[in-house]
């Protein structure tokens, strides 16, 4: 029972911090269809054909004129630039970009999209402004962050262009793990989604968390002006979320960095002694908060990972889509995007992955 909770919140711990944040197709006007359109030349075949007639003159034999062989002419089916996925259901403001090559990933890697829902109870939908990636290795015993801002602009398939943050409210799972595999190249074996109340709640039942801060921020949260600088923090659930969200002064860029030390801080309370003497609390706060699809035969082979982790935090390495890798744009609606810059974009995949993940398409 101990493994068992263990295990579902030590990922569960790490998958909760995603509840922290809460027009034209390419180069054309309309999608072109991909039947192939065959023209058939036809050309006379009538022949010529001789008489003989008895004559005083000799008879003379007329040679039939050779017809034409009849050809088809075909018209090359032209390939979509999205390839196999799902075609656009409506007009882009922006060119549709073809997709990244598929990251090549061992057979007992695990890769999980946290989304952090801003779901409130007297909102009638939401939207994922968390969005990041836990990628777990077992071979290598590290677990990777990479994070993504809730305003990058990237295609979503069988839809548009639009912010990345839409794709789960609009399509679910499916769409979102479409997303990530279109524009990072990064297939989904799971998902885990979480809104505010549950965040809080269950930092709360672990007795609170250190975050240990590497940057400046002072912002306004719950009526509190906040200040940080480089060092550690012990923060309730409440804190914590101000401090993963605030983007008054800052913005969403320095905000991944936040998130993504709030999950370590999350991930080391989990799996320390203090957290353990907390589990069957904490598990049944998650386990009322956290939505997956995660089954515990998928995480049991984690556990010794988790605890490798946990005893060395350089295991745990963080990537995410920086100011360098994007331009801001703002759409024809006036809306304040971020184009992705893809070249940027690949490269920090293969430093995470390494080159040789991309196999024949570096």
């Amino acid at each position: 029972m101990k493994t068992r909770l263990l295990l579902s919140l030590g990922l569960a711990g790490a998958l909760s911090v995603a509840c922290l944040a809460s027009l034209r197709s390419p180069s054309q006007d309309t999608v072109q269809g991909s039947s192939i359109e065959t023209s058939v030349v036809e050309t006379s075949t009538a022949l010529a054909v001789p008489t003989e007639t008895p004559s005083l003159t000799p008879t003379v034999t007329l040679t039939p004129t050779p017809a034409d062989t009849p050809t088809p002419s075909v018209t090359p089916t032209p390939t979509p630039i999205w390839g196999d996925f799902p075609g656009p259901s409506e007009l882009s403001a922006t060119e549709i970009p073809p997709p990244m090559p598929e990251i090549a990933f061992a057979e007992d890697v695990l890769n999980v999209v946290l989304l952090g829902s801003d779901e409130r109870p007297d909102t009638g939908g939401y939207r994922t402004d968390v969005m990041m990636v836990v990628s777990v290795d077992p071979h290598t015993g590290t677990a990777k962050l990479i994070s993504f801002p809730r305003d990058l602009y990237v295609y979503i398939p069988g839809w548009r262009m639009d912010r990345i943050n839409t794709a789960d409210p609009r399509g679910g799972f499916e769409m979102t793990r479409q997303t990530i595999l279109y524009n990072f190249g990064i297939d989904l074996d799971g998902w885990a989604r979480t809104n505010f109340s549950g965040f809080i709640n269950a930092v709360d039942a672990l007795g609170g968390i250190t975050v240990q801060s590497t940057g400046y921020l002072t912002d306004e949260c719950g009526g509190v002006l906040r200040s940080y600088a480089p060092g550690s923090y012990f923060m309730d659930g409440f804190e914590a979320l101000c401090y993963a969200r605030m983007r008054k002064v800052s913005g969403d860029f320095d905000r991944l960095r936040r998130e993504q030390e709030v999950v370590r801080a999350i991930f080391v309370k989990i799996v320390s002694i203090d957290g353990l003497s907390r589990l069957p609390e904490v598990y049944n706060q998650f386990y009322n908060t956290l939505r997956t699809d995660l089954e515990l035969g998928e995480l049991l082979p984690l556990v010794p990972t988790a605890i490798q982790v946990a005893a060395d935090s350089t295991r745990i390495q963080n990537f995410d889509v920086d100011r360098s890798m994007a331009d801001f744009w703002r759409t024809p609606g006036g809306a304040s995007v971020l184009l992705p810059k893809r070249d940027a974009i690949l490269a920090m995949l293969g430093q995470a992955f390494g080159s040789e993940a991309f196999g024949q398409n570096p």
